[in-house]
């Protein structure tokens, strides 16, 4: 009797070959995708989206404009703005990580100048907050290593401006410290970088980022789940007399779309409610954004799930398809690790997930607000319209 459970149980899964793919192709093709997000999201491995803008255009700011976009651990984006203002602006709308503001000429004043504004300034956005770190990290590597002289020039410069040495003595080490540029110990730059964000003081905008995150993975798995019912009942022969009812298969599936559309806005109402209570993410400001968002984002979810049970010829592909699917797409499109720390190909693969989307359309709806949030709105509503038709298409065909 063992033998003879354990032959039915391999027959069902050899023939099955969906099911066989998603069990045993699968779970290798997961790993290669996690091991390329997280062997790419520790140390120099990460290479965040950099925007550069040269301001001063001095001498010393080409210098390390050149050497910023030498070093291969940067992915370095000359941005066309005139000011400060349009360089947050490019932040705040994700096409930089990060952006470095050269305005001022990094050498330093001379004793008894007026002190100057920070020659540098650095935007970030609090939704990768660990970008800046990083960012400040790496700027200060490539000046080290590019432009010794000036570093060691502006501490020179404070002692200088306490009275502790004179103009001779500065001369002197100045002489001394630019004979030195192959040296690379790490100095102090606390007075050379002003660090801006792109947060308007609202609410908590990295909080913000993983409530929509964590609602496009849990709204995809409950939706997967509910629409497994659509199985269930063309292997219960229940769907063959769903037919004959007033409207056929159509209306049914357009009911379970209507319940998993509410189901979900439900859960994602949930967990931003628990955001705005516990973290003071703010949205009053963007009420209207995030409820069309998030109505667009259940949407989206049900459509795909509907479509992924429909297409799946037994409960077993349903269920693969609902947890290594599911688990698959939120991986790549930022649900678990932000894209912004995945390998650059990885970041653009994103974009074909629902996830990356649903994160992209509540950053922006919660961000710059409706004008912002219209490109992921109309991808949202292209994918739910699809997903719907053709899961009707796919539940007729199958019965039939």
């Amino acid at each position: 009797m063992i033998a003879a459970a354990f032959r039915v149980m391999l027959l069902g899964l050899v023939r099955d070959r969906a099911a066989l793919v998603m069990a045993f192709v699968l779970p290798t093709v997961i790993f290669v995708i996690f091991a390329a997000i997280f062997s790419g999201a520790i140390g120099e491995r990460i290479r965040i989206h950099l925007g550069l803008v040269d301001l001063a255009r001095t001498a010393t700011t080409e210098r390390l404009a050149t050497a910023l976009e030498a070093d291969p651990t940067l992915r370095i984006a000359r941005l066309s703005v005139s000011d400060v203002a349009g360089a947050t602006a490019a932040v705040r709308r994700g096409e930089v990580d990060v952006a470095l503001v050269l305005r001022g000429d990094l050498d330093a004043a001379p004793a008894g100048a007026a002190p100057a504004d920070q020659p540098v300034v650095l935007v970030e956005n609090p939704a990768r907050a660990l970008a800046t770190p990083i960012a400040l990290g790496q700027f200060q590597r490539v000046l080290n290593a590019a432009l010794p002289d000036v570093v060691l020039a502006r501490i020179v410069a404070d002692v200088e401006r306490t009275g502790k040495i004179g103009a001779d003595e500065r001369a002197f080490l100045t002489q001394a410290f630019a004979e030195q540029r192959a040296r690379k110990e790490p100095f102090s730059f606390a007075s050379l970088v002003e660090l801006r964000t792109t947060a308007t003081g609202g609410g908590n905008d990295r909080v913000s980022y993983y409530a929509g995150a964590i609602a496009a993975v849990f709204l995809l798995f409950a939706a997967m789940q509910g629409a497994m019912s659509l199985v269930e009942e063309r292997q219960g022969g229940l769907a063959d007399r769903l037919t004959a009812a007033p409207g056929g298969l159509a209306v049914i599936v357009l009911g379970k779309f209507a319940f998993l559309v509410v189901q979900g806005m439900l859960q994602a109402g949930l967990i931003f409610a628990a955001a705005s209570l516990l973290h003071g993410v703010d949205l009053k400001p963007h009420w209207g954004a995030w409820l069309v968002t998030t109505f667009l984002v259940a949407a989206m979810a049900a459509g795909l799930a509907l479509a992924a049970c429909a297409a799946a010829a037994t409960r077993q592909q349903a269920h693969l398809a609902s947890t290594f699917g599911v688990l698959l797409l939120s991986a790549v499109g930022g649900s678990m690790v932000p894209r912004f720390l995945m390998p650059p190909w990885l970041q653009q693969a994103g974009w074909f997930t629902p996830n990356a989307w649903a994160i992209e359309a509540y950053q922006t709806a919660l961000g710059e607000g409706v004008s912002a949030a219209l490109p992921a709105w109309g991808v949202m509503i292209a994918v739910a319209a699809v997903s719907l038709v053709a899961a009707v298409g796919l539940v007729s065909r199958r019965v039939t």
